[in-house]
């Protein structure tokens, strides 16, 4: 597999770069353009193989989730959580899987990419391995994090890691995979948010992006409005939270807001 690049001019930075038509916006556009919508998947994946152009990479955790992580023993919902079983789909090389697992989640990190998977894993162990060393990671505390190569949508990942297929990850994490995907997916995403969150006491937490980009303008990332949010959820989750982070991405300062949903209650027959 080729290394994977580090260069941040290579990146999309700031709203503006997503938006104005560069030579790297318009390869990134005319890459998914090239495939009908059911194979956007593989389209994802061939970004990774390839490994010179992952311009959606932060190179970091998301600032926002760390602040909120920092509070969670202020927020009752938080502490409600028992199992502790976190889920990151579309996760990346890991950054905020890690994270959770640093705050003691037993956290599983899902991508379509086998060469996203790989490179996950290397980060991660070297990661762990470089803050045991300079003693910024405790390993005693550190809950387990498992990469998985699947799609979020089969069952089967779940029987493998033996999670049960309904209700079983108390916390999910969604930060631009939503609106990775084309808009016609969107129902089918808040199903299966409602069906692998824990009723009554699981939460969605949401990082609204790209709140800037009209949805007309098309995507990848599509954009996005918070009532698009409030529309998907609001059947079966409960939003307990709703503010602008004071720390996050450049790409979605003075836009991006945080959303903390819970998983309600079902009815009982």
């Amino acid at each position: 597999m080729p290394t994977l690049i580090n260069d941040k001019s290579r990146y999309f930075v700031t709203a503006e770069e997503i938006m104005k038509p560069t030579e790297a916006r318009e390869r990134f556009r005319k890459h998914f353009l090239a495939a009908p919508i059911e194979e956007h998947g593989k389209q994802w994946s061939s970004l990774w193989d390839d490994g010179d152009f992952l311009p959606w990479d932060k190179l970091c955790a998301s600032p926002a989730l760390e602040d909120l992580l920092a509070e969670k023993h202020n927020i009752p919902e938080f502490k409600a959580h028992t199992t502790k079983k976190a889920l990151v789909p579309g996760c990346g090389r890991g950054y905020d899987a890690l994270l959770f697992s640093k705050h003691g989640y037993d956290t599983v990190g899902v991508e379509i990419s086998g060469s996203a998977v790989k490179e996950a894993k290397r980060w991660i162990n070297s990661e762990i391995a470089r803050g045991i060393k300079d003693g910024s990671i405790n390993k005693n505390k550190l809950a387990p994090c498992e990469i998985v190569l699947t799609d979020f949508f089969d069952d089967e990942w779940l029987k493998m890691l033996d999670v049960a297929p309904r209700g079983g990850f108390e916390l999910v994490y969604d930060y631009a995979f939503l609106v990775a995907m084309n808009p016609s997916m969107r129902e089918a995403w808040a199903k299966r948010m409602a069906e692998l969150i824990t009723p009554g006491t699981g939460l969605l937490i949401c990082l609204e992006y790209p709140l800037f980009r009209a949805p007309e303008t098309g995507g990848p990332p599509h954009g996005i409005k918070s009532t698009d949010y409030d529309r998907l959820l609001r059947g079966k989750f409960e939003k307990i939270m709703h503010y602008r982070p004071g720390r996050t991405h450049k790409v979605g300062e003075g836009s991006d807001m945080v959303s903390v949903w819970r998983r309600k209650e079902q009815a009982k027959l």
